[in-house]
C-alpha cells in the first residue's frame, strides 16, 4: 500500500488508465465493503456506473478501443460535449445513456489541474505557492509529480529557491487537493487543518477518531454555518477512496 510509484512526468497519468481496465474498475468500485458494525459502503456511491449497468458497459470498451479511444483521457474526450457524444455515437453504435455515464464517471477520476493560487490559504503559503509558479510549475499535479520523494523535494527547493520545510508543506497541500475538486468545501479545509493533511493519514485512519477529532476541533474552532460533523460512512468511505488513490499515486512523506 505505501510502496512509492516511480516518478512520472505528471500525476494524471497515473489516473490516465487504459480503457480495456474500465470493466476492472467498476468491479473495483461497486465492491460492497462490510465492517465489523455490521456497515455497508462502497467506493462507487458517486458513480453512475453501478453494478447493474455493467453489462452495457462492458460490451461498450472493445467498441470504444476501436474508435482509437484507448485510454480515460481519450473518452472522455470523444465524448466531452453533447454535440462529440452523438457523433461518437453514430460512429460507434454505442448509446448516448451509455457514454454520458462514462463521461460523468472519467471526470469524476481523472484530476483536474488547479492553479497554485488557488491552494494559497494564507500569506505564508501564498509566497511559497507563488514562487513554485514563478519556477515553472503552473498546477498542483506539477507539484506532486516533482516532489513524491524527499530526495525531488530537496532539488524542487533549490529550484524555486525556498525553504525545504516550505516547499515540503506546498507538496502536502498540493497533493491533498491533488484530485482538483472540493478545494472550496468547508470540512476539506477542517480535515486539512485538524491534521488529516496527507492520503496515508486517511488511509490508516478510524472513523470513529477522525469524527472524535473532527468534533473535538470544532468545540476549540467554532465554526458558523452547516452542520459540519461528517456522517460514519461519509468517513468510512472517505477511508477507502484514500487507499485506492494511494495504489495509483503515492507521495512518500
Amino acid at each position: 500500500m505505501n510502496e512509492v510509484k516511480p516518478p512520472m512526468n505528471a500525476a494524471f497519468d497515473a489516473y490516465n488508465l487504459p480503457t480495456t481496465s474500465l470493466v476492472a474498475f467498476y468491479e473495483r468500485l461497486n465492491r460492497p465493503i462490510t465492517y465489523p458494525d455490521g456497515m455497508t459502503t462502497s467506493l462507487g456511491i458517486i458513480y453512475w456506473g453501478r453494478t447493474g449497468r455493467l453489462e452495457t458497459l462492458t460490451q461498450a470498451v472493445p467498441r470504444l478501443v476501436e474508435a482509437g479511444a484507448s485510454r480515460f483521457s481519450e473518452v472522455l474526450e470523444a465524448i466531452r460535449t453533447p454535440a462529440r457524444a452523438r457523433k461518437f455515437a453514430a460512429q460507434t453504435g454505442l448509446p448516448e445513456p451509455a457514454l454520458r455515464i462514462l463521461k460523468h464517471d472519467i471526470e469524476l477520476w481523472l484530476p483536474i489541474p488547479v492553479p497554485l493560487e488557488a491552494l494559497s490559504w494564507s500569506p505564508e503559503s501564498a509566497a511559497a505557492l507563488h514562487a513554485l509558479t514563478c519556477a515553472g510549475f503552473a498546477d498542483q499535479l506539477a507539484v506532486i509529480s516533482a516532489g513524491q520523494t524527499p530526495a525531488q523535494r530537496r532539488d524542487l527547493a533549490q529550484q524555486a529557491h525556498l525553504d525545504p520545510t516550505a516547499t515540503a508543506e506546498c507538496v502536502k497541500r498540493c497533493d491533498a487537493f491533488r484530485t482538483g475538486k472540493n478545494l472550496d468545501h468547508i470540512r476539506a479545509h477542517l480535515y486539512y487543518a485538524m491534521g488529516f493533511d496527507t492520503w496515508q493519514k486517511w488511509a490508516a485512519a478510524d472513523a470513529a477518531a477522525i469524527i472524535a477529532r473532527f468534533d473535538a476541533y470544532l468545540q476549540e474552532h467554532p465554526q458558523a454555518g452547516e452542520r459540519l460533523i461528517p456522517f460514519p460512512k461519509e468517513v468510512r468511505n472517505g477511508i477507502e477512496w484514500a487507499r485506492l488513490h494511494l495504489e495509483r499515486f503515492t507521495v512518500e512523506w
